[in-house]
């Protein structure tokens, strides 16, 4: 059985994630709302899997520690102006990503508001995939990757249950692989 992402989920997040990238936080509730409730879970499920993704990536395919989850935090909410325009709270980051992305807990468990936390699980996966993504490697390119490599993981949980823990890295030469350690 092969696990496919949603195409109007991945569409939505998508787009979404284009009004991050141009500091639109209000223009993402709309594209959300448009979603039936299972479909807007997917595209918080596919954010937060886009966030860890990257998390691990950084990391150089390892479980980011706290110490490396802070520092991302960081630099999703301090580099580039559309962090600046989006008035980013990397305390709220750290606490999006350390609970809810790397300990599965509800995201509007972490953040108050449902749609606030929908919005942020967007935001910090556009954040990562922009801040984050490979020198040299168009972000939507590294999206699509990321795409991959979850419908992937998806199959496998799908068909054989967690996948092998064992992970081999993909290369360096990351500007913020210094993020980990």
């Amino acid at each position: 059985m092969t696990t496919r992402i949603d195409p109007k989920v991945e569409m939505a997040m998508r787009e979404a994630m284009g009004h991050a990238a141009h500091a639109e936080a209000d223009r993402i509730g709309p594209i959300l709302g448009a979603l039936s409730e299972g479909e807007r879970a997917e595209a918080v499920a596919l954010s937060m899997a886009v966030a860890l993704y990257v998390m691990v990536d950084v990391c150089e395919t390892q479980w980011p520690n706290d110490a490396s989850v802070r520092r991302i935090a960081k630099g999703l909410a301090t580099v580039g102006t559309t962090a600046e325009r989006l008035n980013l709270d990397a305390e709220q980051i750290y606490a999006y990503l350390s609970q809810a992305v790397l300990r599965a807990k509800p995201p509007e468990e972490v953040i108050a508001d449902e749609a606030a936390a929908s919005r942020l699980a967007i935001i910090v996966a556009q954040r990562a995939a922009v801040v984050y993504a490979p020198k040299g490697t168009d972000t939507w390119d590294y999206l699509d990757q990321i795409e991959s490599a979850v419908e992937a993981a998806w199959a496998l949980i799908d068909d054989h249950g967690p996948p092998d823990r064992t992970r081999r890295s993909h290369g360096a030469g990351r500007q913020s692989r210094d993020q980990c350690g």
